[in-house]
């Protein structure tokens, strides 16, 4: 048990490092392609964090496992406004909140996180849900990069956004962004691949239920890249990229992994239906309406807020705990 802690720890610190390989080539690609920082990271490196949550759920539904698959997308997003936000102005100091991000954004993550729940209230989420899930993160992709992209000089725009971004990965520093990228990307889902797995292991051990394990082991261990990018952005003061990480995962996570897994194999609910899940959505409305009214009342996410963030994290760690 020892051992696997500490190989836990080791690979906690190459997720560091590799998130630090992603930062580094993002702020290049962005500087040579004259692209909206916030806008790349929101559509990239929010997938690409989001790629050990697509893994675990691609995995879970070809074998039915539907407690997991629903788990690991509520505790991971659960996590993403509690843990991870809330972590990052603990540790890196407040966070500042302007422009479209506060006026439409939250909003859509908001509304994003909860369409699966009503989807599936009828007991299914059958795999015409799942291409609708789809078709709206595609639909919100388009909106993001539309609003984002007006945000850009005249000048700039004298070329489309696609064909900017042609011509920064093509550039000398745009190879260089893109090789740390691509193995910052493959260090990050090697690393979270092993963690999870460690964990999963030491938690079936004790005898916990599936859904529990999703909520926690799974969607923390899932959740580590997230964080890590969290920390280091805000530490360097790149606010919109920590935000663009935090709002694209959870809707990645509620419409693009959540539909992939649906269409490859519809998710059933037992026969409790959402029983099982109630007190993991009543967490995730109490954090979200939290972060809402936070980033709302001063345009900014203080420490002191980032540790209620935590600490209503705990408090639903334990009554889940309970429920064991």
């Amino acid at each position: 048990m020892i051992i696997q802690f500490l190989l836990l720890c080791f690979l906690c610190l190459i997720l560091i490092y590799a998130t630090s390989l992603i930062v580094s080539s993002i702020k290049s690609i962005a500087s040579v392609g004259k692209l909206s920082t916030y806008g790349i990271t929101a559509f990239i490196l929010a997938i690409s964090t989001s790629l050990p949550e697509l893994v675990v759920s691609i995995v879970a539904s070809i074998e039915g496992n539907t407690s997991l698959i629903l788990g690991n997308i509520i505790g991971s997003n659960i996590s993403d406004l509690s843990l991870v936000i809330g972590g990052a102005a603990l540790l890196g100091g407040s966070l500042k909140v302007s422009g479209t991000i506060l006026d439409r954004d939250i909003y859509l993550t908001g509304a994003a996180g909860f369409l699966p729940l009503f989807l599936i209230a009828d007991g299914t989420l059958s795999r015409a849900d799942g291409v609708v899930l789809l078709v709206i993160y595609l639909v919100m992709i388009v909106a993001f990069l539309h609003i984002h992209q007006k945000s850009l000089a005249v000048a700039a725009m004298a070329t489309s956004p696609f064909r900017r971004f042609l011509i920064a990965i093509t550039s000398t520093n745009g190879h260089e962004g893109i090789f740390r990228f691509v193995i910052g990307v493959c260090l990050l889902l090697v690393s979270s691949h092993f963690i999870v797995g460690l964990a999963k292991a030491l938690a079936i051990s004790t005898g916990f239920s599936t859904l529990f394990i999703g909520l926690f082991v799974v969607a923390v261990g899932t959740s580590l890249p997230e964080l890590a990018f969290e920390l280091r952005a805000v530490s360097a003061g790149q606010g919109k990229m920590a935000l663009g990480d935090l709002l694209g995962s959870v809707v990645a996570n509620s419409t693009l992994i959540l539909g992939i897994a649906a269409v490859i194999r519809p998710l059933a609910l037992t026969h409790a239906g959402l029983l099982p899940y109630q007190v993991a959505i009543g967490a995730f409305t109490l954090i979200y309406l939290l972060f809402i009214y936070f980033v709302r009342s001063k345009k900014k996410l203080d420490r002191w807020e980032g540790i209620v963030l935590l600490g209503v994290y705990i408090v639903f760690a334990y009554i889940e705990f309970l429920k064991k």
